[in-house]
């Protein structure tokens, strides 16, 4: 019998952003991250993204992240996210990611005014001509009201120019995929809500980009390798306990429970950046119990 198996599939951590007491950036625990998500089995990261903090960031902190990543992730796929409302603020963190070695650009279309479509499409083609290369484009409708809409001729026109090769799909509509392949197969498509990796597997997703990676990789890495083998009907089990950790996280805030995740598996990860606010009692009580119960593939 003649059985199908999974491609493979880039796996990549959406990094959160390590602080110490002073507020400053933590190199030594960021590097401790990296390395352990490293000897997990990471292909690479993603740097200065939602859960880096990304926009409570200044400048020169996103700037920090991609000189330290470049310094410490030779080698690796890193990709620095450079998303602003400003075509010429992304144009520059671009360039300074360039500079430190980092040769994979992300961005967010940029939010806040109601930019059209040819705006959005115009910012996409400045940056990846400023970048000399294409770029992924982090499709977050949630976050940036910005639809991904292939119907509309400026995003068709926009995926077939060559200036977006990747799309990362923080998209609940994981069927949207095949819309985007439809219209340009050669579209890397990363997968960007975890609960979603079934689906998106199941339309060939390239890969995926996520950020419960800095914690539970193992777990997720599991459901990969289950996908498509004599046991896949373990994988629904497994599915099921990562998104009711998933749901827990995004209920009591994504960062700052990620952080408390990870304290307790030898990373000094601190405390999130206000306006978000620290975890209270109550919620490092739930994260105890759901992670407790339902990680299991933590080795």
């Amino acid at each position: 019998m003649i059985r199908h198996t999974v491609e493979r599939k880039k796996m990549i951590a959406a990094s959160v952003t390590i602080f110490s007491g002073d507020g400053s950036i933590n190199d030594t625990e960021m590097k401790k991250l990296w390395r352990k998500n490293i000897s997990e089995g990471v292909d690479g990261f993603f740097i200065g993204g939602s859960a880096g903090e990304c926009f409570l960031l200044s400048t020169d902190e996103r700037i920090h992240m991609f000189e330290l990543a470049g310094d410490e992730l030779k080698g690796m796929d890193v990709y620095a996210h450079v998303g602003s409302i400003s075509t010429d603020h992304s144009i520059m963190m671009a360039k300074a990611a360039l500079g430190c070695g980092i040769r994979k650009i992300a961005s967010t279309p940029p939010f806040y005014f109601s930019f059209t479509t040819k705006e959005l499409a115009h910012y996409f083609y400045d940056l990846a001509e400023a970048a000399g290369s294409p770029v992924l484009y982090y499709d977050i409708p949630s976050s940036t009201h910005a639809d991904l809409n292939t119907d509309d001729a400026e995003i068709r026109a926009l995926l077939k120019s060559g200036a977006i090769d990747a799309i990362k799909h923080t998209n609940l509509q994981s069927y949207r995929m095949k819309y985007i392949k439809a219209v340009n197969p050669d579209i890397k498509v990363l997968g960007g809500f975890e609960s979603k990796m079934v689906p998106m597997l199941n339309y060939h997703c390239d890969g995926f980009i996520g950020s419960t990676f800095n914690f539970m990789f193992p777990q997720y890495n599991r459901i990969i390798k289950l996908y498509n083998s004599p046991e896949k009907n373990k994988i629904y089990k497994i599915i099921s306990d990562s998104t009711d950790i998933l749901q827990t996280l995004l209920k009591t805030g994504l960062p700052a429970s990620i952080k408390y995740i990870l304290s307790h598996q030898g990373i000094q990860a601190g405390t999130v950046r206000k306006p978000l606010l620290p975890l209270d009692e109550t919620s490092r009580s739930l994260l105890d119990n759901v992670i407790k119960d339902k990680l299991i593939y933590n080795n």
